[in-house]
């Protein structure tokens, strides 16, 4: 679990732009981190 912060996007505002991330490649390993979180700390990194 990450720290809150301002710029966190809400779950709402991730269901808006979830349709733009890329699925997972088949036959690849399946993602172990929720793609959420990842954007959460590229927008907490660019404050």
């Amino acid at each position: 679990m990450s720290k809150a912060y301002p710029s966190n996007l809400t779950r709402d505002q991730f269901e808006l732009i979830s349709g733009l991330i890329p699925d997972s490649k088949p036959g690849g390993r399946p993602r172990e981190v929720d793609i959420w979180e990842i954007l959460n700390a590229i927008f907490a990194s660019t404050m």
